[in-house]
């Protein structure tokens, strides 16, 4: 595997917090006005690669009491794990985020965002494991209704999120635009 290894330590900017969200349950947000570019997560975990991936979300799936397996998928076949309860966790998803991608394992502000707003991600951009795929209630304008592994096919959001994909996702997008069988 040559995918680069995660920051031995999970970092959060110092203004972030968890509270209710409307998009669902708890969320991400922001006490103080945030620049564009600012970086707000630093991510770590464990990488597996696929069919650990797999056989994790199987025991998730078959045990209730099981922890949520918070992922991302980080080069081809390689997947970042989240440790279990960090607050990234509470990342929720909108189809028109105010995070993206800025490296593997770094999220920053997409826009300014305002004190008070919660800070979200496109799991389209981060999520290549094959068969992912949820309904989407954010809420936007730009709503897709449903969020897929497959997004990244997307002309719309290759445009909208150029640079800002996952290194796997970026690849996907390269060899697609290549014309390569992707």
């Amino acid at each position: 595997m040559n995918e680069p290894e995660p920051p031995a330590e999970f970092w959060v900017h110092p203004a972030l917090g968890v509270a209710s969200s409307p998009i669902a349950g708890q969320g991400l947000f922001v006490s103080e006005d945030v620049v564009a570019g600012a970086l707000l997560i630093g991510l770590t975990g464990r990488l597996v690669d696929s069919a650990e991936l797999g056989d994790l979300i199987a025991t998730a799936l078959a045990d209730p009491a099981a922890a949520y397996v918070d992922t991302l998928t980080v080069v081809e076949g390689v997947h970042l794990v989240l440790p279990s309860g960090s607050v990234a966790h509470f990342g929720n998803h909108s189809c028109d985020p105010t995070m993206w991608h800025v490296g593997p394992y770094e999220l920053a502000a997409r826009r300014d965002i305002r004190a008070g707003e919660e800070l979200t991600v496109d799991y389209g951009t981060n999520s290549g494991a094959s068969g992912f795929a949820m309904a989407c209630t954010c809420g936007s304008p730009l709503c897709r209704g449903t969020v897929t592994s497959e997004d990244w096919r997307r002309p719309d959001l290759q445009a909208r999120y150029d640079g800002h994909w996952v290194p796997a996702l970026a690849g996907r997008i390269a060899d697609l635009n290549r014309g390569g069988a992707t």
